[in-house]
């Protein structure tokens, strides 16, 4: 009897344990995904937004200055869809580095935080797979055709220009095309293995090698060996 008391007590001691570095293994997971993804994300993000940003801004000071159609009306399409891309980011970011900041700066001294930081987590690797998938989604790209198309009927309309809104359209669907392209893609990924219980980076693709970023209304585009 009083060996099966000691040998409860013992795995009474051992359960916890194993628990908690079950929680720590997990979380260790997510930290070292988001800490990876960290940089593309962060330029992904502030790239486009201040690109957007830049040349709403720029487009907004040309259309003050501007008296005459059809400029006008092509000044104000370029500052409504520009607004509209830094918006769209504004009010539904990408944030997994500062995920991965504010993961790391949560304290896991005690079981109960450990327990509490694993499911804070789990919560943003979610939320950041949800966010990588909209972007890659029919659905931004239907949007993204459909601003594009208003903008270029628009200015083809004003002054009979089918060429000038054929290329405002065109312009506009590369560039959205490509900010979908060159976001980050590996969440989904990561989530699915996190809950196979397979925590190894390593099956994980590595980030894009095209980076791109803007400061201001200047595009940069960098390819990394």
């Amino acid at each position: 009897m009083l060996h099966s008391l000691k040998k409860a007590a013992l795995l009474g001691c051992f359960i916890p344990s194993m628990a908690f570095a079950q929680d720590q293994q997990k979380t260790e997971f997510i930290q070292q995904y988001f800490d990876r993804e960290s940089e593309h994300a962060e330029l992904w993000q502030n790239g486009w937004f201040g690109l957007f940003a830049g040349v709403a801004t720029l487009q907004g000071i040309a259309y003050t200055q501007t008296e005459n159609e059809p400029n006008l009306t092509d000044r104000a399409v370029g500052f409504t869809t520009s607004f509209l891309g830094a918006a769209d980011l504004l009010l539904n970011p990408l944030n997994t580095h500062k995920y991965a900041e504010q993961l790391a700066a949560m304290p896991d001294d005690s079981e109960a935080q450990q327990t509490a930081k694993r499911q804070q987590a789990e919560r943003w690797l979610e939320a950041v797979a949800k966010r990588e998938a909209y972007e890659q989604s029919w659905v931004n790209h239907l949007l993204s055709g459909l601003v594009n198309g208003i903008a270029g009927a628009v200015v083809a309309n004003e002054g009979d220009r089918t060429g000038k809104g054929v290329a405002t359209f065109i312009s506009g669907v590369v560039a959205s095309e490509l900010k979908i392209y060159t976001a980050p893609q590996n969440a989904e990924k990561a989530l699915q293995q996190y809950r196979q219980g397979n925590y190894s980076l390593t099956a994980i693709s590595e980030p894009q090698r095209w980076q791109f970023a803007a400061v201001g209304p200047v595009f940069h585009a960098s390819y990394r060996f």
